[in-house]
């Protein structure tokens, strides 16, 4: 594998974790990865149950040997059903969610970092060595910042502490960054020996914390449950210099338009279908059936002032994928 921090050879860890309903949609983002990322080796890591289809997984193993610049790596995750106990205090997402909190026991020793994607609705748009290789200064994960807290008239970060205090309990459960893009220090965690119990013991805490039962939702998802656990160990990505909540050049999340009307006025290398319908369920001038919900399309009218031009981009990701896999004889 190429050096990680040499911009001649460049090479990246990737992975995502998904189910069937889901799988489909990766190969758009390989597809895409792999434009936009074609100086650039690749070894990316799709986290799955034993019960996910050999077809689907062949199929993406197949399209990677096409695109010759990723390497597929299929991933069991064993004792899934752990992660559904996490998952069953989030809020409704998938315990597939939680997969990447054990990537250090199931990579191997050669992978020190790797970028998390979540799947289908996470497209890389361009490049993305800054972020990637960007120093964790000793920290477990790095995130685009999402909640900041106030202290002294500062804009700070949380801190492990806050977990002890309700309105600190409620900001970092809520979540401090959206989980669509992060980075996590898999040397760092092998190190420290997490396992899928120390997390459902963690869980349990955040319980009593709460007050609330289990089965409640004490944390949103995934983006909760990793900002409690690692509360304090988390490196903001290009904080302090930047403190602004709608800077998101590597997870641009569609919630931007939330509140602006504009376009960012930085380069946006990784897109996040967050705050909106997912892209596939969106009626396209071009119908790809590949790629698009049968039932109930929404229409553009429904979209923010900003937004169209961000489901295009995946809409020729899609088209182009469609073409290469058809090639292929899929």
């Amino acid at each position: 594998m190429g050096n990680a921090y040499d911009e001649k050879n460049k090479h990246y860890n990737i992975m995502t974790s998904c189910d069937g309903n889901l799988i489909n949609y990766v190969s758009v983002q390989l597809f895409a990865m792999s434009r936009n990322l074609n100086d650039s080796a690749i070894d990316f890591y799709l986290f799955h149950r034993n019960n996910l289809k050999l077809n689907n997984i062949n199929i993406l193993e197949a399209l990677c040997r096409k695109l010759k610049n990723i390497s597929f790596h299929s991933v069991v995750v064993p004792e899934a059903e752990k992660y559904d106990t996490l998952a069953s205090c989030g809020g409704g997402w998938a315990g597939e969610a939680y997969f990447p909190l054990c990537a250090h026991q199931l990579l191997p020793d050669s992978v020190d970092r790797i970028l998390y994607i979540d799947a289908g609705d996470v497209i890389i748009d361009d490049d993305i060595f800054p972020y990637y290789n960007c120093d964790f200064e000793d920290k477990a994960l790095i995130v685009t910042a999402g909640r900041y807290k106030q202290k002294n008239n500062e804009i700070v970060p949380y801190e492990e502490t806050d977990l002890y205090d309700n309105n600190g309990f409620l900001g970092i459960c809520r979540g401090l960054f959206n989980s669509g893009s992060y980075i996590i220090n898999i040397d760092k965690l092998r190190k420290a020996q997490l396992d899928i119990d120390d997390y459902v013991s963690f869980m349990q805490l955040l319980c009593k914390l709460s007050g609330k039962d289990s089965e409640a939702n004490i944390y949103w998802g995934d983006q909760g449950f990793l900002s409690a656990a690692f509360v304090g160990d988390i490196k903001l990505y290009e904080y302090p210099e930047v403190k602004d909540l709608w800077y998101m050049p590597y997870n641009f999340c569609l919630w931007y338009y939330d509140r602006k009307n504009t376009m960012p006025q930085y380069k946006v290398s990784i897109i996040h279908y967050a705050g909106s319908f997912k892209p596939w369920t969106l009626k396209y001038p071009i119908n790809i059936k590949r790629f698009s919900v049968q039932n109930g399309l929404h229409l553009f009218n429904e979209l923010k002032i900003g937004q169209a031009e961000w489901f295009y981009v995946w809409h020729e990701y899609a088209i182009l994928t469609d073409r290469l896999l058809m090639q292929m004889g899929y």
